[in-house]
């Protein structure tokens, strides 16, 4: 009984030097009847620790499921402690928000924990990784292209999500059940190479033990440094966000200039962008681009990025639906649209005043307005004789002149009248519908950002 004396020694030794949980926690340990997760049901056991179990059915290889959950259950009636179960309809999940099967079981599962943890009262969810768990993801992010966080393998925190077990073998975990006569079920599934994890399991790992004997401790070692180096960059990388990235009324901004002075560039600008969904790719081909000409444009699955003249606008994606056009009566006091709020009112002129520098602000001849008028955003092909001009500019040429990022163009409003711009909100009136000395009232139309 030593292996299993001392597998029990370290399970303790290690969840304390992790602090994973206080002496007074309760423990909702993720059970599926698989002989790890029933492994580490017995160690929280013979340790005396608070805790329950929760089994998810996934409804995926029928009376199989079933076996698990009864077996699960009967555990819990033996060990003393709660037991909570959910049955899933995985696959109809699965179809229903259009991703993988085990993505699907993956989302109910967490789900489920966190709801049971919640009602019930517990501190912490324990789940059954182990040490080759984490060597075959590590080895399945390296395969697929990965930095420093997915090198460091599963991680042993997540919020209120533990792994006690990430010190532990599959060697020593199966021992251990041996030993202590602790019944299991074990999903056929595993046994086949149909999913890339079990081909690694199956072939990759043996050759890797063939290649070094000692590979368990080796590669303990390496993910205990990947961890540090991730937990130090997250240090680096939070330090020069603040630093380097702003928020903006739509997404938010990089400094081209004090990203391209920071020592790793690239690397930044993939931790700036990755939780956006940019691939490193697409993060280097971003930055190649910064010496170009302004307005390029670079995307992912959620986000667009354009690189402007010094900055670097991020924002989300957006349908391209045709913009609403809203109606202005001269009785309407008030409209809300998308991002901003418009106020209206009316009011007799003041012979001194001709214009005002508020651009926030639009004072325009009441006289010369036809109603209703129109309030929409602005679109290609639109000009007007901006305040102080004779000639006719193109809209998009004033939103050039005055600075504003591509990517901003489409979200300007503006008011028409009789087919024509009087104003560019919040940028400029047009010359046409200014107060003179002849304006006997004015309509002051005013923009608020929500």
């Amino acid at each position: 009984m030593k292996q299993s004396t001392d597998l029990l020694n370290r399970f303790g030794i290690f969840a304390t030097a992790q602090r994973l949980f206080g002496s007074q926690d309760r423990i909702l340990l993720a059970v599926s009847g698989g002989v790890d997760s029933m492994v580490m049901a017995r160690l929280f056991s013979l340790s005396g620790k608070s805790f329950g179990l929760a089994h998810c059915n996934f409804s995926l290889r029928g009376s199989e499921s079933d076996l698990d959950e009864q077996l699960v259950k009967r555990s819990a009636m033996m060990l003393g402690v709660p037991f909570y179960s959910a049955t899933f309809d995985t696959k109809g999940f699965a179809q229903q928000n259009k991703i993988s099967i085990q993505e699907a079981a993956r989302e109910l599962r967490y789900e489920f924990l966190r709801e049971t943890a919640l009602e019930y009262g517990y501190d912490q969810i324990a789940t059954a990784h182990h040490l080759d768990d984490s060597i075959e993801t590590m080895l399945i992010n390296l395969i697929r292209g990965t930095g420093v966080r997915g090198l460091a393998g599963i991680p042993l925190k997540n919020e209120n999500i533990i792994r006690p077990l990430l010190f532990a073998t599959r060697q020593e975990i199966e021992a251990f059940a041996l030993e202590h006569q602790i019944d299991f079920r074990t999903d056929a599934s595993n046994l086949e190479d149909k999913y890339l994890r079990n081909r690694i399991r199956h072939h990759v790992i043996p050759i890797l033990k063939e290649l070094n004997p000692a590979i368990h401790q080796g590669m303990q070692v390496f993910l205990s440094r990947m961890q540090q180096a991730a937990e130090l960059l997250d240090h680096e990388v939070k330090k020069h966000r603040a630093t380097c990235v702003s928020p903006e009324r739509d997404g938010f901004s990089i400094d081209i200039k004090k990203l391209l002075a920071l020592p790793q560039p690239e690397l930044m600008l993939y931790e700036f962008l990755k939780d956006f969904h940019f691939s490193g790719f697409v993060c280097r081909e971003l930055l190649e681009s910064l010496d170009a000409q302004p307005g390029k444009q670079f995307f992912s699955e959620t986000h667009m990025a354009i690189k402007d003249r010094q900055k670097i606008f991020v924002t989300p994606l957006k349908r391209n639906e045709e913009s609403a056009v809203y109606l202005i009566g001269e009785n309407t006091h008030q409209i809300k649209v998308p991002g901003a709020a418009f106020i209206f009112e009316t009011m007799a002129a003041e012979k001194e005043l001709q214009f005002t520098a508020n651009e926030e602000t639009a004072r325009l001849s009441y006289d010369r307005l036809q109603f209703p008028l129109e309030l929409r955003k602005a679109k290609a092909g639109d000009s007007l004789v901006p305040l102080g001009m004779k000639g006719k500019k193109k809209l998009s040429d004033l939103l050039t002149d005055q600075k504003i990022p591509r990517h901003l163009k489409p979200e300007v409003w503006v008011l028409v009248s009789g087919g024509e711009i009087a104003w560019v909100a919040g940028i400029r009136i047009s010359e046409k519908f200014r107060i003179t000395h002849e304006t006997n009232k004015v309509f002051i139309a005013k923009i608020g950002r929500l």
